[in-house]
């Protein structure tokens, strides 16, 4: 297998180069002349913490109050101001509580849920699939995804007719590792902890932080510790059971999320130590570029159009937006509207759709095309 990377359904991006454009044009995000123009959330105090394409616009997944809880929300929406609410049929006891985190579109939609509560704090994850008509959840025993050998369930992605969870997971080796879970029908789920490519070797441990789509398999991003030391990695598969393991160039560091055309992907990460800062890798073999730094980089979402990539990161717990170009050079930032910690971005044919996220709601905002 090659080191090429994937992208998912180019239906999400087809308006999104444009939409770059008119944001790169933009100035100040705050003020009477902001590019960016804020519209009423779905209901009263909505979370939103993914989005989706649906073939009429998207679906926005995350939750609303509920007592002195969270409760599992959805909507839809083909123009981020009008906003249709998807019907979500919880089960089990901590389905009721979920939030909507992640969500992969295939031959239907499978979405991660978590909640939290009981003897520990580690989140209590929750499976659903449905589509823009509604979701429903499919619980699972205690051990699929919980118990005691569980790390983490971090994201979902799917393809055609394969749902695919990443995480990590104490494989039966005694070695933690990153790990995956596969589904044919969003429902009844196959864990792999042993995998020869994701699970970790004698004198390793490996970690999965992120997957995405294309028109060729899944790439999951993550990183193995060797050696002492943090090596990003990336792993590719054209059916969610085959595994190819890509070492990318670098070291103390970590590749985060992936953003893809339908020819390649552009992976971005962090650097990791006392000084952290976001890189960006224009292909598997390509030394990282670097871009801003800070004490504390995450990457929070990456999306690819045919000429630039939008890449959200957070720096000191703040989130910041910037556009390059996929060699990874050019970087250029767009102000945000408000500072925040959280934000998601999708494209619409009316612009760039951003929520940012707070402790107790979510703002939504459109930068309108000319």
């Amino acid at each position: 297998m090659t080191g090429r990377f994937w992208h998912s359904d180019d239906m999400r991006w087809s308006i999104v180069a444009v939409a770059v454009l008119a944001l790169v044009t933009g100035c100040a995000a705050r003020g009477t002349d902001s590019p960016w123009r804020e519209f009423s959330p779905p209901q009263r105090d909505a979370r939103i913490l993914e989005f989706a394409p649906t073939p009429g616009g998207v679906l926005a997944l995350g939750s609303i109050p509920a007592g002195d809880a969270r409760a599992p929300a959805a909507w839809t929406t083909s123009d981020g101001s009008h906003w249709k609410t998807v019907p979500v049929h919880a089960d089990s006891p901590y389905a009721h509580r979920a939030e909507l985190i992640s969500a992969g579109v295939g031959d239907h939609t499978v979405v991660l849920g978590q909640a939290f509560g009981g003897a520990h704090a580690n989140p209590r994850m929750t499976i659903w699939s449905g589509d823009a008509t509604g979701l429903t959840e499919h619980p699972q025993g205690m051990e699929m995804f919980g118990g005691p050998h569980a790390i983490a369930v971090t994201a979902a992605a799917a393809l055609r007719g394969t749902d695919l969870l990443v995480g990590g997971w104490d494989g039966p080796g005694g070695r933690y590792g990153a790990a995956y879970w596969t589904s044919a029908d969003g429902a009844d789920w196959q864990r792999h902890a042993d995998d020869p490519a994701l699970s970790s070797t004698p004198g390793e441990q490996t970690g999965a932080a992120g997957v995405a789509t294309g028109p060729d398999g899944f790439v999951i991003t993550g990183e193995t510790l060797r050696d002492s030391a943090l090596h990003p990695i990336t792993w590719t598969s054209p059916d969610g059971l085959a595994w190819a393991r890509h070492e990318l160039p670098g070291s103390n560091a970590v590749a985060a999320q992936a953003g893809c055309t339908a020819h390649a992907c552009t992976i971005i990460g962090q650097s990791i130590g006392t000084s952290e800062q976001a890189l960006c890798w224009s292909s598997p073999t390509a030394q990282p570029v670097t871009g801003p730094a800070a004490t504390t980089v995450d990457t929070l979402q990456v999306l690819a159009t045919p000429t630039r990539v939008l890449s959200l990161t957070a720096l000191d717990h703040v989130a910041r937006l910037d556009t390059i170009a996929p060699d990874c050079a050019d970087r250029q930032q767009i102000p945000l509207p408000v500072s925040t910690a959280v934000a998601r971005l999708f494209t619409l044919p009316a612009g760039l759709l951003l929520a940012t996220t707070d402790t107790d709601r979510s703002r939504l905002w459109l930068h309108a095309l000319p």
